[in-house]
Order: structure tokens, then C-alpha cells, then sequence
């Protein structure tokens, strides 16, 4: 039985503008495997957030605050973090990113990667305040400084793999 395309339309443009969701979504499923290191798990890079920094600052008429919204809560369904303290931190993302947008879009690199190094800390520490809240104490702050420098250490990697999809996929339509 053939889909009617008058019912239903696929089209390529449609399929390509839920890659950067679903390239997010498979990143970021990739990180919460475990690693055989000890320090590996505690201190992972938030492979998250790097992507919604990422499609935010190229392509924000794609992943806008309604894809920012169901990545968080896919993200949040699948990780084992209490359900909403991940989806802050994107939210911050998002805000963040789009006040600061003119400052960010069509830049080099070495200038967003120091964009993503001012902005990690706050979406990063709201995190830790809202796990800190939950667990009713302050958890300690060295898991947070060992993430946010090994998310500045992998953003090159994870930028790349974007900036593949992007360039391959995306720069047609634009």
C-alpha cells in the first residue's frame, strides 16, 4: 500500500529539517552510556547543551523553542536525572543564545567555542541548583567544573559532527 502524498507529504525538505533534533537526540543518547573509567561518569561532557549552542547559533529557524522544548523532555525521559533538570539548562540555552545572537551568528569558530565557554556556566550551574534542590543539599561542585571542561574539550568534536549534518543537509534551504 502506497502513502498518499496529498494526505500525508514527505519530502525530503521535511525530513531534513528534524535532523539537527535527531542528530542532537542520538548524541546525547550516545554520551549516557557508560564508560569504563570512574571519572568518566562522574565528570560527562554536556553533549546537550553543545548541540542545542550549536543549532541555536546556525540554524535557530530550525531547532527553535518548541524543538528546544521536546529535546529537553526526550532528553530529561531518558537520562536518570529527576524529570525537568535538564530541560532548564536548554531553556537557559535558548534565552541566552537568542538575546546574544547578533554577537554569535557568522563568526569563526575560536569565537563561538568562547561563546559556548562564557554561557556553559550558567545553564551548567542551574542544573546543579535544581539537583541541589531536589536532593534538599548542596551537592558538590567539583562534578560540575570536571563537566564544564570536558564539554569545552569535546565541543570541537561535537561541533564538527553538527557542522557535517549542516553542510551536507542544510545549506540548500537557507
Amino acid at each position: 500500500m502506497k502513502i498518499n502524498e496529498e494526505i500525508f507529504p514527505i519530502n525530503k525538505f521535511t525530513f531534513y529539517k528534524t535532523l539537527p533534533l535527531v542528530v542532537s537526540l542520538i548524541l546525547t543518547f550516545y554520551s549516557y552510556f557508560p564508560l569504563p573509567l570512574d571519572i568518566a561518569n562522574n565528570a560527562k561532557p554536556a553533549i546537550s547543551l553543545m548541540c542545542a549552542y550549536f543549532w541555536l547559533v546556525y540554524r535557530p529557524d530550525i531547532f527553535n523553542l518548541g524543538i528546544v522544548f521536546i529535546f529537553g523532555i526526550l532528553t530529561d525521559a531518558a537520562s536518570a536525572i529527576p524529570f525537568g533538570s535538564g530541560l532548564v539548562p536548554l531553556l537557559i540555552m535558548y534565552l541566552l543564545v537568542i538575546n546574544l545572537i547578533k554577537y554569535l551568528n557568522g563568526r569563526v569558530f575560536i569565537v563561538l567555542w568562547f561563546g559556548i565557554a562564557l554561557l556553559l556556566p550558567f545553564c551548567l550551574f542551574s542544573q546543579w541548583l535544581l539537583l541541589s534542590f531536589y536532593y534538599e543539599q548542596f551537592l558538590p561542585i567539583m562534578p560540575l567544573f570536571f563537566t564544564y571542561l570536558t564539554s569545552l574539550a569535546c565541543y570541537p568534536l561535537v561541533g564538527g559532527i553538527n557542522a557535517l549534518v549542516l553542510n551536507n543537509f542544510l545549506q540548500e534551504d537557507m
